[in-house]
């Protein structure tokens, strides 16, 4: 990889400074220098990408700027407020990713009990996808996207003051909540607001999801590696990005019309037309999602534990990398058809979680970070095509139902796999652990990407 002559100054910087202090905590060697130096060349070329995707949106759509009536304007801005409260809410759920080898160091907790944090955070996910997915459908979007910032604010504030692991499980209900209330809602209203571009309204929603998962740990690992406060300020000034989101979620208008709609909520449901679609998307979607959370919530003890690198900052960033490739994927094959995702997502994915396994034992950081890349690099197309599948096949009454129970089923069937692993992990070890759940991702990832198929071709 060749340097500038700035890139290079920042490299010698970083090795001259870590050679100079291998005494303090974390750093026993100028290796890690190197690694995040790297991480960061990575990161560079990310930020680049991203904004250069919102620059070419933003211009696509100012090209009719001064002919555009007020409503549009208002429509257009408005569509960005929503994608900004998104993102920042789902930053929010991933600021404890890196944290929780600090968290179980201070309250002396397994890795099952580190798998059980997602899992709290999908047991109240789900209902609150359920209810508010079928509420906004009847009193409106605005409200319900203002009460999921309302509930997000609550478990940033609730996990601020956390200092036992009850109130650490309660923080991660509360963000449950959160996410569940906007989650559907915020895409349904992405798609209201660009109507004559669905295709559009759900690649937004998706990289505002994964910019946000992805910003989330490393914003949290450097402020729990470099700051004073590190369990305490990542939340606090959380808060203060979610008020901005409230204030601009005021400014969006309702997009959906509740004139004569029925109150009374009824059990969730798949309309019989799309139900076999739904039920692969769903699939595809979960294997997705299984990666990801592998490695948003148990890679950092893997380098903490199986590859001896202490670091909230280096775990924050393996996380951020894993995210921001699965942003920068779904940019670059954004023109391929949702099955065609799939197949390549399934691919890149496989390849990822198969390089970890091999990773450890051989205790390659280099193959650590390329099997992150391609994880990431396969979660893109894999989560996006699942979700643009399900936004296209919706019916417009019901949209936010359908994208409450898409994400529900997601969770569900992403989180319970890890939990397995955590757990499984206590009992056989860490590694074995690993491996039979990597074993087991790559035979899944081949029957659903066989189905998709067969779906098609009768199609």
């Amino acid at each position: 990889m060749c340097c500038t002559g700035s890139e290079s100054r920042i490299r010698n910087s970083l090795l001259l400074y870590f050679s100079d202090n291998c005494n303090k905590k974390y750093y026993n060697n100028a290796g890690e220098a190197k690694i995040i130096y790297y991480i960061l060349i990575l990161l560079r070329i990310y930020v680049i990408k991203i904004i250069t995707f919102f620059i070419k949106i933003t211009t696509m759509i100012n090209i009719r700027r001064f002919s555009m009536s007020k409503s549009r304007t208002v429509n257009r801005m408005s569509f960005w407020f929503v994608a900004y409260a998104l993102l920042i809410i789902m930053m929010g759920t991933n600021i404890p990713a890196p944290l929780y080898s600090l968290y179980g160091q201070l309250w002396h907790f397994s890795t099952g009990v580190t798998s059980f944090l997602f899992i709290m955070y999908v047991l109240f996910l789900i209902p609150a996808s359920f209810v508010f997915g079928q509420l906004s459908d009847r009193i409106g979007r605005k409200k319900v996207l203002l009460a999921g910032v309302i509930a997000a604010g609550a478990g940033s504030l609730m996990f601020s003051v956390s200092h036992n692991l009850a109130m650490l499980l309660a923080s991660r209900a509360i963000q449950g909540v959160g996410v569940g209330i906007i989650n559907g809602t915020a895409v349904a209203t992405l798609s209201e607001l660009r109507p004559a571009s669905s295709k559009t309204a759900s690649l937004v929603a998706s990289v505002s999801i994964a910019i946000g998962t992805a910003i989330g740990p490393l914003y949290s690992g450097l402020l729990g590696e470099y700051s004073s406060s590190p369990i305490r300020l990542p939340y606090d000034l959380h808060l203060v990005l979610l008020g901005f989101a409230f204030l601009g979620l005021l400014a969006v208008p309702e997009t959906r019309k509740i004139a004569g709609a029925p109150q009374r909520l009824k059990l969730p449901s798949v309309p019989a037309v799309i139900r076999k679609p739904f039920t692969i998307s769903v699939l595809a979607s979960i294997i997705a999602w299984a990666v990801a959370v592998f490695f948003m919530t148990l890679v950092p003890t893997v380098i903490a534990t199986q590859m001896n690198l202490h670091n909230l900052a280096l775990s924050g960033a393996v996380v951020c990398l894993m995210l921001g490739f699965s942003t920068l994927s779904q940019i670059l094959f954004k023109s391929l058809s949702a099955s065609s995702a799939i197949y390549t997502g399934f691919a890149l994915l496989t390849l990822g979680i198969v390089g970890v396994v091999i990773a450890i034992p051989t205790q390659s950081v280099f193959l650590l970070l390329l099997s992150t890349v391609l994880a990431g690099s396969g979660h893109g197309p894999a989560a996006s095509g699942s979700m643009s599948w399900i936004n296209e096949m919706s019916p417009s009454g019901s949209r936010a139902d359908m994208m409450s129970i898409f994400y529900a089923v997601t969770y569900l069937g992403a989180g319970i796999p890890v939990l397995a692993l955590g757990i499984g992990a206590e009992w056989i070890g860490f590694y074995q652990a690993i491996s039979i759940y990597s074993g087991l991702i790559v035979v899944f990832a081949g029957v659903v990407a066989l189905i998709v198929r067969g779906y098609h071709t009768r199609a």
